[in-house]
């Protein structure tokens, strides 16, 4: 989602003691995977490296940032890397898979992470066992996902999580295997817990959800069909969520992906109201950074429609997306352009633009637009 900080916090720290418990298990598998990989019949290494500037011009027309009072800076840049390791025997009887991050942005500062580390032990044949750290992937939708409860937050401006940057939560998980239907098991950190039973119905694959916390209870479902060659539908329902598209692909594969989203955790008419009074009205810097505090780019309103076109080329690919506030008819539309310079190198030009009426929500964006230009190796 595009979000522009109009303050400087510090990082997000972790306890020592749930930093301790992610050194401990990272190490640990590390070790492990050092210790059996010369022992191991498939070992696979791979990854990518960027680099990307961005330029950001403040929109000193927002009541959110006039005359930039944010200091948002005209240019940024930064690099990445990030690394995958895959080791297994033949006999798929264990696997072993990791997944390292670094990143460097401009002046000076540098992070590295841990995104995936776990173990995967195939004790019978209707039994999976994972232990570590895991990204899931719950739900059919492309933009959202309603029932996500372990998963990733998606951007919906950046589904494809283009610079894989997301990371996984640690997580002890049983997956088995009986008659057609696929259940998973999750003990995760703090004493929750979650599920998801997998079936093929009628030609239709559906998943039930659940997640159990010190926050509550989320139940959830998802199902998706594709009809023919072409065709695909699917949905998801959660409490307070819901999701409803479809994408289909043309020839020369043209892909459409179309969405519809509710969130019942967005702005109804008299809160959305109530934030423009108060942004509108912000004077001082204290008022000015409460508005700020308060507006989330496309979490304003309860219902977006989401379009996605990707045009693939011979060494070019285009896509376009296109994210609408059902409200106010505001409008974000992200243009990606990526040319294949070889087989393993691509340079993409992304650009971000708003739209909306002086009331509308995409017309408090601190920024007129966000242009990245970037390239990256593959290896």
């Amino acid at each position: 989602m595009v979000r522009i900080q109009t303050s400087v916090a510090p990082a997000d720290v972790a306890p020592p003691a749930r930093r301790l418990y992610r050194q401990r298990l990272a190490g640990g598998l590390l070790i492990v995977l050092l210790a059996t990989t010369s022992h191991a019949e498939i070992f696979k290494l791979f990854g990518s490296a960027g680099v990307e500037s961005q330029l950001t011009p403040a929109n000193a027309a927002s009541p959110l940032n006039p005359e930039n009072v944010a200091a948002i800076p005209y240019r940024t840049s930064s690099a990445d890397a990030v690394a995958f390791f895959d080791a297994a025997p033949e006999s798929r009887a264990w696997k072993l898979h990791l997944k390292l991050r670094g990143d460097a942005a401009e002046g000076g500062s540098q992070q590295a992470s841990v995104g995936e580390a776990y173990l995967q032990l195939n004790p019978k044949p209707w039994l999976d066992v994972t232990i570590g750290r895991v990204i899931e992937k719950w739900g059919t939708g492309y933009a959202w996902n309603p029932t996500a409860f372990v998963s990733p937050k998606k951007n919906p401006t950046d589904p494809s999580d283009h610079r894989s940057a997301n990371q996984g939560l640690n997580m002890l998980r049983a997956d088995l295997f009986a008659r057609g239907t696929n259940i998973s098991l999750y003990a995760l950190d703090h004493g929750a817990v979650a599920a998801r039973v997998y079936r093929l119905v009628a030609g239709t694959d559906v998943s039930l959800h659940f997640r159990r916390d010190d926050d509550g209870t989320q139940q959830g479902v998802s199902a998706a069909r594709v009809f023919g060659d072409s065709l695909e539908v699917h949905a998801e329902i959660a409490r307070r969520h819901a999701l409803a598209g479809m994408q289909y692909t043309f020839k020369r594969n043209v892909n459409v992906v179309f969405e519809l989203y509710h969130s019942g955790n967005g702005l109804d008419g008299r809160a959305w109201r109530a934030f423009r009074l108060l942004a509108d009205n912000a004077r001082s810097e204290t008022t000015i950074r409460t508005a700020n505090g308060e507006y989330a780019p496309l979490r304003m309103a309860r219902d977006y429609a989401f379009v996605r076109v990707d045009w693939p080329f011979e060494k070019l690919d285009a896509e376009l997306i296109m994210i609408t506030n059902m409200r106010d008819g505001s409008l974000l539309a992200r243009a990606t352009f990526t040319h294949k310079l070889r087989s393993n190198m691509s340079v993409y030009l992304i650009d971000t633009e708003f739209a909306g009426s002086r009331a509308s929500e995409l017309a408090y964006m601190q920024v007129r637009r966000v242009t990245t230009g970037g390239a990256r190796l593959y290896f």
